[in-house]
């Protein structure tokens, strides 16, 4: 009796998540950690499925271990959602001095911050990758695209307007301008020029984007509802890059909305726990859309350079927005759902 109340203190008193699974998927035995994440009390879960309990399923699991009766050790590591967590899951057989499985231990551990960590690690390296060779482009292109521009104009100045041979060549101009507006941007993401901090109200300079982009927005029926927090303090923003930002989402809202629809804009303070009695504060910007959204498999890419989904677009839009945020030491997620729409949200750190 005394080995089985010390067993039981131990399993207890384990941090990670663990549950003991008998051969019919039966759960005999959870600890506080599973009760604590699945937001259940533990007669709640003993003897129901573990299928049920744990991924939400009605039938057992396809790579369930029971069923595959494998002679290991150790099973293959899951990794599956629960709630706004992704939680890892290691499943160990049990076995009897005859080497018949008995059931499953489950250990889980929240990896959340973890995965987090690992994908923005993954895209600055990229960025990084990416900016060095923007660079290297900008410097190979910008001098005899400049040239090419110098003499189709000086070409055009010797012929007349209704000159056939004119029209192709101001074609070849208009080429030429959209090609370098394309290298500024390149310029700006391999080397954004430095910061000029100042203490604005942000809600200035979402207006003034508004106002910039209002004839694309009357012309494509959209309405824009904004919804500001008296309380947001003035921020040290550089207010020409973030004006930047707010045009890049704004116009690919727009974008996002060839037969109308709204944009809702709207700006509070967000409060975070860092450590017990310590709280960091940030000013919460969320620009959500009614457009065509953006598919699952894509949003993985979203913040990368020169990806972009549309036939005029640069793909470097958002990856100068990620940028901007990031130099203010802040942080940019998009959610998105296709058919749906899309919602932005920037963090800026209130100082």
């Amino acid at each position: 009796m005394e080995s089985k109340d010390r067993f039981k203190g131990i399993f207890q008193g384990v941090i990670d998540i663990v549950a003991l699974i008998d051969n019919e998927h039966n759960i005999l035995m959870v600890n506080r950690a599973f009760e604590k994440l699945f937001k259940k009390f533990a007669d709640e879960c003993i003897g129901q499925k573990c299928h049920v309990i744990i991924r939400n399923k009605e039938t057992f699991c396809e790579d369930c271990p029971i069923e595959k009766k494998i002679g290991s050790n150790i099973y293959d590591k899951l990794l599956i959602p629960v709630g706004s967590d992704n939680v890892s899951m290691t499943r160990h057989p049990i076995y009897n001095d005859r080497g018949v499985l008995q059931g499953t231990f489950v250990i889980g551990r929240i990896v959340t911050s973890e995965l987090k960590m690992t994908r923005e690690l993954q895209h600055q390296g990229r960025l990084k990758i990416m900016g060095g060779l923007a660079s290297s482009i900008v410097h190979e292109i910008k001098n005899p695209l400049a040239g090419i521009g110098l003499m189709t104009l000086s070409v055009m100045e010797r012929l007349k307007k209704k000159d056939i041979i004119y029209q192709d060549l101001e074609s070849i101009s208009h080429e030429v301008q959209r090609l370098e507006r394309l290298l500024e941007g390149l310029t700006n993401f391999a080397k954004p020029s430095l910061f000029e901090l100042k203490k604005t109200s942000i809600h200035h300079f979402i207006d003034i984007t508004i106002k910039l982009l209002n004839k694309k927005l009357s012309a494509g029926k959209i309405k824009v509802n904004k919804k500001y927090d008296a309380k947001v303090p003035t921020i040290l923003i550089d207010p020409s890059k973030m004006q930047q930002v707010f045009f890049n989402i704004l116009l690919n809202s727009i974008t996002a909305m060839p037969n109308g629809g709204e944009i809702n804009i709207k700006t509070s303070i967000f409060h975070e726990e860092i450590a017990e009695d310590i709280k960091k504060e940030w000013v919460l910007i969320t620009v959500q859309d009614t457009g065509t959204g953006i598919k699952k498999e894509d949003l993985a890419y979203i913040f990368d350079p020169f990806f972009s989904k549309s036939p005029k677009g640069t793909g470097l839009g958002l990856s100068n927005v990620y940028k901007i945020i990031e130099l203010h030491n802040g942080s940019v997620t998009v959610q998105s759902e296709e058919g749906v729409g899309t919602i932005v949200k920037i963090y800026i750190p209130i100082i």
